[in-house]
Parts: C-alpha cells; sequence; structure tokens
C-alpha cells in the first residue's frame, strides 16, 4: 500500500505547489484547471483558473492537491506532513525553506529521538514535521 498527501487550499494552491517544487527541487509539476475539465462545469464560473487537480513526484512518493471547490474551505488541523530525511544538514534546510513566511511550532533542534527534529506550519498554513534518522 502507498499512502499519498492529497492537500486542499484556499485558492492559492497553484502558488503553494509552485514554492513546493522550488524547496523540493523539482520540476515535475502536473496540473489540471477548473476550466479544463470537459462539459458544463458543475462548479462556480470563479474556479475557472483555480487547481482541480496537481501533482508533484518526490524521491519516494506524492504530494496532490486542489483549490477547495465547496466554498467551506477548512484549515488543515490534527494532522501534519511528515518529512523524513537521512542527514540533518539537508533536514534542516528543508525545514527552514518551508518555515519561512509561516510560523515555527518547534524549532528544529536535536531531541531524544532524533538528531535534528522541527515543526512547522508553512505560509499556505500547511502543517510539517521534518525530522532525521537516530543516531546509534
Amino acid at each position: 500500500m502507498k499512502i499519498t498527501h492529497y492537500l486542499f487550499f484556499d485558492g492559492n494552491c497553484e502558488e503553494a505547489f509552485n514554492r513546493y517544487a522550488e524547496i523540493f527541487e523539482v520540476d515535475n509539476l502536473y496540473i489540471q484547471r477548473f476550466s479544463d475539465m470537459p462539459g458544463e462545469s458543475p462548479f462556480s464560473k470563479d474556479m475557472g483558473d483555480k487547481i482541480m487537480f496537481v501533482s508533484m513526484s518526490l524521491e519516494e512518493g506524492c504530494i496532490m492537491g486542489s483549490d477547495d471547490p465547496t466554498g467551506n474551505y477548512e484549515k488543515p488541523g490534527g494532522m501534519a506532513i511528515s518529512l523524513h530525511y537521512e542527514s540533518v544538514e539537508k533536514a534542516r534546510a528543508i525545514f527552514e525553506k518551508l518555515s519561512e513566511g509561516g510560523t515555527v511550532l518547534m524549532k528544529f533542534k536535536p531531541t531524544f529521538f532524533s538528531p535534528g527534529f522541527g515543526t512547522c506550519k508553512d505560509k499556505f498554513e500547511m502543517p510539517w514535521m521534518v525530522h532525521t534518522d537516530q543516531v546509534e
């Protein structure tokens, strides 16, 4: 089984995924807009340029997302996207980029369970946990 994170945004999905592509140094965004939908769309015409579906392949997984078409967007809560790196330096660099313009919830630092761990909400209010392998 493979688990994939699917993220909803309040109209800024394209900006978020462009930022994530920059942070994770990938250029493989696959984007479909609501205006690409064949036939008559059941969604508001205001949604035309918004993202209906986006995916970005990463080293060992994928992140997908869209702008929330329901008009009832809720900020993410009770979860975090967890990223695991072997290198403390790489994890710290990713954490710093993700937290830029956002909120650091726990500074990236050594803990009893990891030589590098931190949590933040990025500027799009997505929660992230970044950590590294425990040193034996």
